[in-house]
């Protein structure tokens, strides 16, 4: 009995044994399989991170080799003794893709801010004189009254951009009221205007929200003002900037802006036709000058406004894209050329 008690006992010995090993083996199994899963996550983040790192160099290099050449393009109008940026300069000019060593590719575009309706004086001159500035920021122009109301050239040049569109189409009524919300916006007072928006009408928004009340820091805050639609926001965005002097650079403003020129007791844009044949008037060497666009075959008979008019700017939107490991960026940069040198006042990858 004794013998078979003690095998009986060495049995069960080997038994515990072997379960203790088999479940050190898979616990072992378990923490291996664990820090290899984490380990590779560890490299796919580092691999990411260096990527990203990457490819942000090459949209900074790409955004130095933009400086340069609005520099340049600076230093050769000083020469000529003439202030002019049109779509026949270096900075203007369409850019081959560049191919990278690690395969991808770089490359960038140059855009005239100043070709664009500038929103940020769309509540001046409700109260100063006809050219003055309020608060520090440029005049919307001399204020015209049309029929009963007063509007400044900046006004009179959006509300006709608001209508300019097929889709979606804008009453003149409805762009009244997205000017007026837009001013309200702006203001630093919480009173609407008789048909303008402020906190109460945004408080009943979900999720609620109040009114600006100070300039737009990014086109993108249009979508929040009060009469935007999307569709509506979506055909402006190329058109309007909030960065710039109010001055509108008729060399580089393309057909629907120039649209905006009409008579100044009008609230009308020009026809379709009308700018396109402006853009064909200009050429691909541009205006002479302001007099040459105001006295063409289309204006010749309409009283233009004429100020805020400009051949120049300095204010551009560098646009850089670049494909590394087959991943994609974009940087947005908007640049500001003065005395010789280029300044970035902003960097975004989404919107600027």
């Amino acid at each position: 009995m004794n013998c078979r008690n003690v095998i009986s006992s060495r049995a069960r010995q080997r038994g515990a044994a072997l379960i203790v090993a088999m479940l050190v083996f898979a616990l072992a199994t378990t923490l291996v399989v664990a820090m290899s899963s984490e380990f590779t996550l560890f490299m796919k983040r580092g691999a990411n991170s260096f990527i990203a790192s990457q490819a942000y160099a090459y949209l900074r290099g790409g955004e130095d080799l933009a400086k340069m050449a609005l520099i340049q393009d600076e230093e050769t109008d000083t020469q000529a003794n003439r202030q002019r940026d049109d779509l026949t300069e270096l900075w203007a000019q369409p850019v081959v893709p560049y191919a990278l060593d690690e395969g991808g590719f770089l490359t960038g575009s140059i855009q005239d801010l100043s070709g664009r309706l500038y929103i940020n004086n769309l509540n001046a001159g409700d109260s100063g004189g006809d050219d003055e500035e309020e608060d520090g920021q440029p005049s919307a122009g001399p204020r015209v009254t049309t029929g009963v109301e007063t509007f400044t050239t900046s006004q009179r040049r959006f509300l006709r951009l608001l209508q300019s569109f097929d889709e979606p189409q804008v009453s003149e009524q409805d762009a009244r009221l997205i000017l007026e919300a837009i001013k309200d916006w702006m203001d630093t007072n919480s009173i609407p205007s008789d048909f303008g928006a402020e906190d109460d009408f945004y408080i009943d928004f979900e999720p609620s929200y109040r009114a600006g009340n100070r300039q737009f820091r990014s086109v993108s805050e249009l979508r929040m003002v009060a009469y935007m639609t999307p569709e509506l926001y979506i055909a402006i965005e190329p058109f309007v900037t909030v960065w710039g002097d109010g001055n509108l650079n008729i060399q580089t403003a393309p057909a629907q802006v120039l649209r905006t020129l009409n008579a100044r007791d009008s609230l009308e844009p020009l026809s379709e036709g009308e700018g396109e044949a402006l853009v064909a008037l200009r050429g691909e060497e541009g205006f002479e000058d302001v007099d040459a666009l105001l006295s063409s075959p289309v204006l010749a008979n309409l009283e233009v406004d004429r100020n805020l008019l400009s051949e120049s700017t300095d204010y551009f939107l560098y646009t850089g894209q670049v494909e590394v490991a087959d991943r994609q960026a974009t940087l947005y940069s908007v640049l500001r050329r003065q005395g010789g040198q280029v300044r970035t006042l902003l960097r975004s990858s989404g919107a600027f």
